[in-house]
């Protein structure tokens, strides 16, 4: 009988996986033997290092963004090659939201064991990865700052009313930019590297993302009046019209992002999580990634 192995974070979204796990594994018991691991408690990468994944036939992993990205994080960390299928029970799930994954565990069954691969690009950010995003300025540090409690009762809508209430205070973020073949400086509001088109449950923002095209967006507002700001999140994220004067949208492979004027701006955040200070480059690793999804 093939084998999977499922991965689950028992604190993703409202917490109620751990309790449908007997339901999964009854499931999936149709045509695997399935092995769980608890994502947290000790290091996943050295947990991954201990793991014949050659025994699987592909790893499943339940929760949401963040979940995923410490997942991908200990697979390339350990350079361990496995089609990777996600189960999203997240409060954000944005990357899997971008494959329109199905949410039955019997739909799931199938979806697995049709087995389509399609193989993703994977951003790395000096010595870590990401899958979906990362974002600076306005955006960062939201979710960090945001109640537990609030998010497990109202899901991602505790995050606006969070960026609502932060908004009046935020500072300006001053850096140098450079791509393959521009440099250039800019006050920023906020800025997003995307590699599939949706972050912060908003989706088309960039159009033309590909999440298999070698190819990243750099989508950012500059910094302005609060008026001017305000009304260029609605266009972006509302309206989806990111062609405008106060936005900025690049596409390239390669982006440094690095302080001007002796600023701090703190740390990134890389698909909802605490990314890596600044300065960071960022880069895309074309086809790092091999996806179990509705083909």
């Amino acid at each position: 009988m093939k084998k999977i192995k499922l991965v689950y974070n028992p604190r993703s979204g409202d917490s109620t996986f751990p309790g449908r796990l007997n339901e999964f594994v009854r499931v999936f018991q149709q045509g695997y033997e399935v092995s769980l691991l608890n994502i947290t408690g000790a290091s996943l990468a050295k947990r991954f290092s201990r793991i014949n994944f050659a025994e699987y036939s592909c790893l499943v992993v339940a929760g949401g963004d963040g979940t995923i990205n410490s997942v991908v994080n200990a697979l390339l960390g350990n350079d361990i090659e496995i089609p990777l299928a996600i189960l999203p029970t997240g409060t954000s799930n944005d990357f899997a939201d971008y494959f329109n994954l199905p949410g039955g565990f019997e739909d799931y069954y199938e979806l697995i064991s049709r087995g389509h691969i399609r193989r993703v690009d994977v951003g790395r950010i000096n010595s870590r990865y990401f899958v979906n995003v990362c974002a600076g300025g306005f955006l960062t540090g939201v979710p960090h700052k945001t109640d537990t409690a609030l998010k497990n009762r109202l899901g991602r809508i505790a995050y606006y009313l969070k960026g609502l209430q932060e908004f009046p205070s935020f500072k300006p973020l001053a850096l140098e930019i450079t791509t393959t073949d521009q440099e250039f400086s800019s006050e920023l509001f906020m800025f997003l590297v995307l590699n599939s088109s949706r972050a912060g449950g908003f989706d088309t923002l960039t159009p033309e993302s590909s999440i298999d095209d070698g190819l990243f967006e750099f989508l950012a507002i500059r910094y302005g009046g609060i008026y001017e700001m305000f009304n260029s999140l609605i266009e972006v994220f509302i309206n989806k019209n990111p062609g405008q004067d106060n936005v900025i949208l690049l596409k390239d492979s390669y982006f440094k992002l690095k302080p001007s004027q002796g600023n701090s701006p703190g740390n990134t955040d890389i698909d909802g999580e605490k990314g890596p200070a600044y300065p960071v480059e960022i880069e895309v690793l074309p086809a790092a990634l091999p996806l179990i999804i509705p083909g």
